[in-house]
C-alpha cells in the first residue's frame, strides 16, 4: 500500500470540499480533565500575598509622607529661630569688634581695662561657637533624629 503524500494546507480563500469532510477525524482525542481547583487555590494564595504586600507598601508610603511633611513643618519652625540667632551673633560680634577697634585706636581717649577686653573677646568666641554649634547640630540634627525615632 502506498500512502499519498500529505496535501498542503489550504489557504483561507479556498473553499472546503466534501473530500475534506470525509478525511476529517470522527472525534478529537480524549484528554484528561484539568483540575482547575488547584490552580484556583494557587491563584488565591498569590492574590492574598500581593494584597498583603500592597497594604504594607501603602503603610510605608503613608509613614514616609507624614515624615516628609513633619520635616517641612520643622524647617518652617526652625527658620525664624535660626535667623534670630544669626542676627544676635552678628550684632554681638560686630559690637565687640567695634569696641576692640575703638580701644586699639584710642579714639577720643577711649580706653578699656585689660580684663574687660579679655572678657569681651572670650564671651564673643563663646557666643559665636555656642550659637553656631546649637543651630547647626542641636536644633537641626537633633530634631530630625527625634522625628526619625518616633516614626
Amino acid at each position: 500500500m502506498a500512502t499519498d503524500p500529505p496535501e498542503s494546507p489550504r489557504s483561507a480563500t479556498e473553499r472546503a470540499s466534501l473530500e475534506d469532510i470525509d478525511r476529517a477525524p470522527v472525534s478529537l482525542p480524549v484528554t484528561e480533565p484539568v483540575d482547575y481547583r488547584g490552580e484556583l487555590e494557587t491563584l488565591r494564595e498569590r492574590f492574598n500575598e500581593v494584597t498583603a504586600d500592597k497594604d504594607r507598601i501603602q503603610q510605608d508610603f503613608e509613614e514616609l509622607r507624614r515624615g516628609s511633611s513633619t520635616i517641612a513643618e520643622l524647617d518652617k519652625l526652625i527658620a525664624p529661630s535660626a535667623k534670630k540667632a544669626f542676627t544676635y551673633m552678628s550684632v554681638y560680634s560686630g559690637g565687640a569688634f567695634a569696641l576692640l577697634v575703638l580701644d586699639g585706636s584710642h579714639w577720643q581717649s577711649f580706653d578699656l581695662d585689660e580684663s574687660v577686653l579679655d572678657l569681651l573677646v572670650g564671651s564673643t568666641a563663646v557666643t559665636v561657637l555656642g550659637l553656631v554649634g546649637m543651630v547647626l547640630t542641636g536644633i537641626f540634627v537633633g530634631a530630625r533624629k527625634a522625628i526619625s525615632k518616633t516614626e
